[in-house]
C-alpha cells in the first residue's frame, strides 16, 4: 500500500489550475478565477483589523510599562499553546467563521485598554492569544488554498502588502489622535475597538474553497500508521465519512511535522520570525517615545508593506535564498543603525560639548531610527514571505497544520522574547537578533535547497 504519510507530507501539488483525478483539494465551486479578489479582500480585512491592534500593541509597553510587557508575554504565550488546539477549531467551523471568532477576540482586547486593570489585561491578553491562534491558522489555511507553486510567493506578497499598511494607518492615525486632537486613552481604545469589529464585513464576502474528504482521511492515516501496520486501514474510511477531523488526530499530525527535516530546518527562522516581533514592537518602539513612536512606527510599516509585494513578486522569479540573504542584511544594518546613537559615547560626545550638539543628536537620532525602521520593514516583509511561501510548497495539502507549526513556534519565542527583553539591555537584544538572523539564513538557505531536491526526486520517480 502507498505510504499515506509520504503523500500527506511530501506532495509536489498546490491548487493546481488543471484538474487532475489524483488532486487532494477539491471545491464546491471552481474559484480559481476570483483568487486575487479573495486574497485582497482577506488583507484589507487584516488591514483595518491591526490598524487597531498594532497600536494598542505598541502603546502597552510605552503607556502600561512592565505591565504591559508581562500582558503581552501572556498574550503570545496563550497564542503558542493554542496553535494546538486551532486547527480543529478551523476544521470544525470553517475558515470564513474562524476568522470572525478571532476579530471578536481582538475587539475584546482593545475594549480591555478602556478601563485599564491588571485582571482585565491579562484575561483578555489570554483571549486574544486563543482567538489569534484562530485566526492566523485560517488565514494561512485559505493563502495556501488559493494559491499554485507558481502563485503561492505572489499571493502571500500581496497579502502581507496589504496587510502590514496597517502600521502605517494605524500608527500615523494613532500619533495623529494623540499628538493632535489630544484625545484620552480611553476615547483612542474606544474608536480603536470600533474599527477593529469592521473587518467582519468583509469576511462574510470570502469565497472560501472546502478540504474534500479525502485529504481528511489522509492526516487521519498518519496517525494510524504510528500504531498499526497500513494493511487493512481503508476499513476504518468510508466513503461517505465527512466529520471533521478531531482535535487528536490534529494534534498528531502537527507533532509529526515537527519531525520532518524542512521543518527542523525552518526552526531558526520560526524563532527569529517571533523574536524581531519584540524587538519591533516592544524594545525598539519602547527607545522612541509617544511623540515619534507612531511616525516612526509607520515608515516601518511603509517598508513592510512596499516590500512585501515587491519581494513577493519576485520570489519565483530570483529565488526565495537571494531574497532572504537581503532580508538578513537589511536586518543586521538597520539594528546597528539603532544602537549606535543609543551608545553611552556617542551621546557623551553629543550632550557634553555644547548646546548646537545636543540639538543636533537628538535630530540625528531620530533620523537614524526612522533608516533603521525602513531596513527592519524590509527584513521582516522578506522572512514573513519567503516562510509562508517555502512552507506552502512544502505542504500544500497540509495547509492549517503547517500553519500551526509556524505559529506555535513563532509566538512561543516572541513570548519568551518579551519576558526578557523588558530586563536585557538594548545591546543584547540586538546580539540576539542578529545572530539569531544568520543563523536563520543559512539553515533557510539549507531548507530551500531540501525542498527543490525532494521535489526533483519525486518528478524522476514519476517519470
Amino acid at each position: 500500500m502507498k505510504n499515506f504519510k509520504e503523500e500527506l507530507l511530501q506532495t509536489p501539488l498546490l491548487n493546481d489550475d488543471q484538474k487532475q483525478e489524483n488532486d487532494y483539494y477539491s471545491y464546491s465551486k471552481p474559484i480559481q478565477k476570483n483568487n486575487k479578489i479573495n486574497i485582497i479582500i482577506l488583507g484589507l480585512c487584516f488591514c483595518i483589523l491591526f490598524s487597531a491592534f498594532s497600536p494598542t500593541q505598541i502603546l502597552q509597553t510605552t503607556i502600561n510599562q512592565n505591565l504591559g510587557y508581562y500582558t503581552l508575554a501572556v498574550l503570545y504565550s496563550s497564542l503558542s499553546i493554542s496553535n494546538f488546539i486551532s486547527p480543529f477549531i478551523v476544521s470544525k467551523f470553517g475558515e470564513k467563521i474562524s476568522l470572525i471568532i478571532g476579530t471578536l477576540s481582538y475587539a475584546i482586547y482593545i475594549g480591555s485598554n478602556i478601563y485599564v486593570t491588571q485582571p482585565s489585561l491579562y484575561i483578555s491578553s489570554i483571549l486574544v492569544g486563543f482567538g489569534g491562534a484562530i485566526l492566523w491558522n485560517a488565514q494561512g489555511s485559505l493563502i495556501i488554498k488559493y494559491s499554485t507553486e507558481e502563485t503561492i510567493g505572489s499571493n502571500t506578497g500581496l497579502f502581507f502588502a496589504l496587510f502590514q499598511t496597517d502600521q502605517i494607518i494605524g500608527n500615523l492615525g494613532s500619533a495623529t489622535l494623540i499628538n493632535k486632537a489630544g484625545l484620552s486613552n480611553k476615547i483612542l481604545f474606544t474608536i480603536f475597538m470600533g474599527i477593529s469589529l469592521i473587518p467582519i464585513i468583509g469576511f462574510l464576502f470570502l469565497n472560501c474553497p472546502t478540504t474534500s474528504s479525502k485529504i481528511k482521511k489522509t492526516i487521519k492515516s498518519i496517525n494510524i500508521q504510528d500504531e498499526e501496520e497500513t494493511k487493512g486501514n481503508e476499513e476504518n474510511f468510508d466513503d461517505g465519512d465527512d466529520n471533521d477531523l478531531s482535535i487528536k488526530n490534529i494534534f498528531k499530525s502537527i507533532i509529526t511535522l515537527f519531525k520532518d527535516k524542512p521543518i527542523q530546518l525552518l526552526i531558526p527562522s520560526l524563532v527569529y520570525s517571533g523574536i524581531s516581533q519584540t524587538f519591533f514592537f516592544g524594545v525598539f518602539s519602547s527607545l522612541i517615545g509617544v511623540e515619534w513612536v507612531g511616525y516612526v512606527m509607520s515608515v516601518f510599516g511603509f517598508f513592510d508593506a512596499l516590500s512585501s509585494f515587491i519581494l513577493g513578486k519576485l520570489s519565483y522569479k530570483i529565488g526565495r535564498k537571494v531574497l532572504i540573504l537581503i532580508s538578513t542584511i537589511s536586518c543586521i544594518i538597520g539594528t546597528i543603525l539603532i544602537i549606535f546613537f543609543n551608545q553611552p559615547k556617542i551621546i557623551y560626545y553629543f550632550t557634553t560639548n555644547n548646546n548646537n550638539n545636543n540639538n543636533n543628536f537628538g535630530e540625528y537620532k531620530i533620523l537614524c531610527y526612522f533608516i533603521g525602521s525602513a531596513l527592519l520593514g524590509l527584513s521582516d516583509a522578506g522572512f514573513n514571505t519567503q516562510l509562508y511561501s517555502l512552507l506552502g510548497v512544502i505542504y500544500p495539502t497540509n495547509g492549517e497544520a503547517a500553519v500551526s507549526v509556524f505559529k506555535f513556534v513563532q509566538s512561543t519565542a516572541t513570548a519568551i522574547a518579551f519576558i526578557y527583553g523588558s530586563y536585557a539591555s538594548l545591546f543584547v537584544n540586538v546580539i540576539v537578533l542578529d545572530c539569531l538572523v544568520i543563523i536563520s539564513c543559512v539553515l533557510f538557505i539549507f531548507a530551500d535547497n531540501f525542498s527543490k531536491i525532494e521535489q526533483k526526486k519525486k518528478k524522476e520517480i514519476k517519470e
